[in-house]
């Protein structure tokens, strides 16, 4: 699995959308606790200004990175 695999099933878990936000992210990585995996995922991600939401590219290359997706 590459970063951009990790991105299109981001997007599709989104609905298409560019941008998620760190409750959908944590869903989507099944974990609960959003302040961790916004620590430890969006630190350097892309937002939008004035908003909560985060650049999916970004986003999928911190979590192959990270090397967590191996785990699914």
């Amino acid at each position: 699995m590459t970063a951009k695999d990790i991105e299109r099933d981001m997007k599709q878990f989104v609905s298409g959308s560019s941008f998620i936000t760190p409750g959908k992210l944590a869903q989507y990585l099944g974990q609960k606790n959003t302040t961790r995996v916004k620590q430890k995922y969006l630190t350097n991600a892309f937002s939008l200004e004035g908003t909560k939401s985060y650049f999916i590219p970004d986003v999928a290359k911190s979590i192959y990175a990270h090397g967590d997706w191996m785990n699914g």
